[in-house]
Formats: structure tokens, sequence, C-alpha cells
């Protein structure tokens, strides 16, 4: 970050009058999963002391995208049939969503995590395209990437309400609109999600580089899937429900060339087949967000 940006950056979180801490259920279940002797039952307890998390959780894993062919009627079969893993972003994704309450009239940020979620989906799929080792770090990559735009949204309002007249007026994304009018933009809080929140090195360099992977050095892999991802859902509707008129050659982004250099699977393949594979769980993805988010 340059020194000016710095300064802006300094500015910008001056405002932030409150940062909530993580919610105590997704706190308990993350330190709670992360223990390799912990009981099913035990995590399952802690999931149902919130009733919204319990709702929110149990229509995520009955859609059709985590590929389960039976329904899941409690905590503990979605554990169970989950793994731990899936469980904790799963966790992730539905605890978040009420962590910010909105200050700014004119811009929900609901539609940061449903934007989010769309992006972790399909951050999860190119992972399983490429065959990339770990598609679980992909989908809690793709959540969290706009998390940026919370503190902007919401600290920053008379500045980002002009953010949104320039993206509604011009059809330009949010990151350009973002650094014209703010002089930063949301990926520029990468470090200080890192710092507030505990974050890992690689999740931080993913908000931080996911426009501009080519920058990425902790994992380049990474960030280069959540960027394609996040293009991928701008262009496809999946996005903040204000069109930006958005021209993406994917195979000219720097995020495929990197990918293709890692993955003998995306270098054969052609754009359109890459592009059909996605666009074949667009609409579930879609009604995903919908389902979950419904009594928001």
């Amino acid at each position: 970050m340059t020194e000016d940006k710095q300064i802006i950056f300094q500015q910008c979180i001056e405002k932030v009058t409150h940062i909530p801490t993580l919610p105590k259920v997704l706190d308990r279940i993350l330190a709670m999963s992360s223990d390799p002797d912990v009981e099913v039952e035990d995590i399952a307890d802690a999931i149902l002391q919130d009733k919204v998390l319990t709702a929110r959780m149990i229509r995520l894993v009955n859609s059709a995208f985590w590929g389960i062919r039976r329904e899941i009627v409690s905590i503990r079969e979605a554990i169970v049939y989950l793994g731990l893993q899936q469980v904790r972003n799963i966790v992730t994704t539905v605890s978040l969503f009420n962590t910010f309450q909105s200050r700014n009239p004119l811009f929900r940020v609901a539609t940061i995590w449903e934007h989010g979620l769309g992006c972790a989906m399909i951050s999860r799929r190119i992972a399983e395209i490429i065959k990339y080792p770990e598609p679980e770090k992909a989908y809690l990559g793709g959540l969290l990437h706009d998390i940026g735009e919370v503190i902007l949204s919401q600290f920053c309002i008379e500045q980002f309400d002009q953010v949104i007249d320039l993206v509604k007026d011009q059809k330009i994304g949010f990151y350009d609109a973002e650094n014209q009018i703010i002089g930063i933009s949301h990926a520029d809080f990468g470090e200080w999600f890192k710092a507030q929140w505990g974050f890992s090195d690689e999740l931080a360099e993913v908000i931080t580089y996911h426009h501009s992977p080519d920058k990425a050095q902790i994992n380049p892999e990474l960030v280069s899937i959540v960027s394609l991802a996040n293009l991928f859902c701008n262009v496809r509707g999946l996005d903040h429900h204000y069109y930006q008129l958005l021209k993406v050659s994917f195979r000219d982004e720097p995020a495929w060339r990197k990918l293709a250099e890692k993955s003998s699977v995306l270098n054969k393949m052609d754009v359109e087949r890459f592009t059909l594979d996605l666009d074949s769980v667009v609409d579930e993805v879609k009604q995903v967000v919908k389902e979950v988010y419904q009594d928001a």
C-alpha cells in the first residue's frame, strides 16, 4: 500500500466505531472442530444452541450443491455426512450474515454475504475442476474475499454512496469505483482483518489480491481460484444487485494463466467448456443463496 493510500486507509479505520468480534457460537465451533478428539455430539450441541444457525445450516446442506442424496434432518447427520472441514465452512457462512448490522440505507450489507456465498460455491467448483487439493479452503476464500466492503459501506457511508452512484452510472465494478472515489478499495483490508479476527496469511492474501492475483506470493493458486470465481459471479449476475458492464476474456486473465501453469486439466480445457461447467450450477447457486437467506 502506498503512503497516500495508507493515510486514506487510516482515516477510514478511524471511523470504525465498533468492529464486532466473531460470533461466540462460531468461535466456539471453530475451536472445537480443530480438536482431533472432539465428539460429533459436542459440535452438534453447540450448533443447536443457535436456532437461526441450525435452520440455515440444514437448508444449506440439503441443497443439491453438496451432493447428499438423502434429506438431512439433523445437525449430527450433517456433520457425519460432510465432515468437520465442510461443517466449519457452512457454520462460518451462516454465522457471519448477521455479524454486521446494516448502517447504510442505500446498500444492504446482506448483498456482500450473498455474493460471497455464490463466489464460495463457484470457487469450490473451480477447485474441483482443476483438482486443487483443498476445495474447502477455496470455499472459505470465496466467502470472505469482499469482506472489506463491509467496512467501506457501513463506516464510510457518504463516500460509498458516491461509489454506488458511479457503479450505477458507469456500470463499472465496485473495486474500480472505490479506488476512484475513496482512494482505497475493499481489497486493502486483508491484513487488517487478519489482525482483527485472526485470519490466516492465505486468507488475508485472498482478500488483498483477488483483483490482482499476479501479485500473490503465499498461495497464488488459491488467490487465482477466487479471482476467477469472482469474475464469473459478476458476469453471471451473482453480484451485488448492481449491473456491471464487464467484458471478460477468461483465458487472458492473469488468474487463468496462473492456474493453467499448475493444472494440466485447465491447461487442456477450452474456455467454453470451463464456463459451461460453471454455468450448469449458476441457477442452483442462486437458489441456494435465496434459500439460505430467505429469512433475512
